[in-house]
């Protein structure tokens, strides 16, 4: 059984790649970084993976923020500062700066009025815009264990479920994933989209002002 499980999650990690590359493509489609402009990613964990450090690499200045200081201790870019903070409370002015972004976030922080918190936040420190992206409830398959409707089980039936995982969470916490209606209650200046195949995840985005200013 556990055999069976690496090699589903050898196979299916390529794909995962490609669509958090896919991701980053569309964010930096989106903010056009550049080395004038600040990004604060909320959540984000600079090392890991790598998919996102392409685009963090092009912004001038970066803060990364996550709760868990153990994340933090990943090694960043010279242009990144890795802060230990609370995504639904941020010690940050409002519009400190030019862009905030978080990937695969908003699912993890609580109920939805934790969600309402985190995505005050998010818009309330940007001062050109912000993108966000999260896994899409609506979607059969749950991208955290690859188990089918696992994000839908009651919290006990998720406990027991999550020893079968296939995907990277291999221990028990809960997530909230939301639909593409409740995110547009989240963010209702912004454009929301249902991206990769068949809607897997959503993505929620505004820019304010055009990304030169």
């Amino acid at each position: 059984m556990f055999a069976i499980a690496a090699s589903v999650c050898k196979l299916a990690r390529p794909i995962h790649v490609r669509l958090r590359a896919s991701r980053c493509s569309l964010a930096s489609t989106v903010m056009c970084p550049s080395a004038r402009l600040s990004l604060l990613d909320v959540g984000g964990s600079p090392g890991f993976g790598g998919e996102f450090n392409e685009l963090r690499s092009r912004f001038g200045k970066v803060t990364v923020v996550n709760s868990d200081a153990r994340t933090n201790r990943n090694l960043a870019a010279p242009n990144v500062t890795v802060e230990t903070a609370d995504g639904c409370n941020l010690p940050y002015a409002d519009k400190s700066f030019d862009w905030a972004f978080s990937n695969a976030v908003l699912e993890h922080v609580g109920d939805f009025e934790k969600q309402q918190r985190f995505a005050a936040e998010l818009q309330r420190v940007a001062r050109i815009g912000y993108f966000l992206s999260t896994p899409n409830r609506s979607f059969f398959l749950d991208s955290h264990t690859y188990l089918p409707y696992y994000h839908l089980l009651p919290a006990k039936a998720q406990q027991i479920a999550v020893h079968l995982s296939l995907g990277l969470m291999k221990r028990w916490e809960p997530l909230n994933l939301v639909t593409a209606e409740q995110l547009r209650k989240l963010f209702p200046r912004a454009q929301v989209d249902q991206v990769g195949p068949f809607g897997l995840n959503l993505i929620a985005y505004e820019r304010s002002f055009p990304a030169e200013a």
